[in-house]
């Protein structure tokens, strides 16, 4: 018997719509690294650290249980207001990466980390990833008369422009790189 509620409508067409083969091997990849998490460095890092043994199995879940919560985000947004939110996220997430050199933090002799009092510390250059490959599939996917070329040449800016303040941030802001 099939109800017709809000919350079994929307997840049936959620499940309905998303790649399943795609989203059983990020959650294999999910299992595995929480796995590996809890085999490999747990024990040996409390007794280091003087933390609990599980400290860091139970904040690798803790990751995990939000990147599901964000795949699932992301998933049940419809692709052309999905579209629409990568290009205004993408450039929030440039414009964030812009300010690394200006408001970045150092951590472990590189500077490449942005800590504002309301979000945990992040890479801007993290965030920026996968919007970029959104934006490059739009602009060479769309069905605008749109030359071919320029279609390419956008795509090549795109990338860089990326590459030019991943190396910059890499090369000027690491002082553990030496010439």
């Amino acid at each position: 018997m099939q109800s017709d509620s809000f919350l079994y409508k929307f997840y049936y067409q959620w499940w309905k719509n998303i790649d399943k083969s795609i989203f059983f091997l990020i959650t294999l990849l999910f299992t595995i690294g929480l796995f590996f998490s809890l085999v490999s460095t747990s024990l040996i890092a409390s007794d280091k650290l003087d933390t609990n043994s599980y400290f860091f199995f139970f904040k690798h879940l803790i990751y995990i249980f939000i990147g599901i919560f964000i795949i699932f985000i992301f998933s049940s947004i419809k692709t052309d207001l999905l579209f629409k939110y990568s290009l205004v996220l993408f450039f929030v997430a440039l414009i964030s990466l812009f300010l690394v050199p200006v408001i970045g933090i150092e951590v472990k002799g590189s500077k490449r980390w942005i800590d504002l009092f309301f979000l945990p510390r992040f890479q801007p250059i993290e965030v920026l990833k996968p919007f970029l490959i959104i934006m490059l599939s739009t602009i060479l996917c769309s069905s605008r008369n749109f030359n071919l070329y320029l279609k390419y040449l956008l795509s090549v800016i795109l990338l860089l422009i990326f590459s030019f303040f991943y190396y910059f941030n890499f090369f000027i802001y690491s002082s553990n790189y030496r010439c």
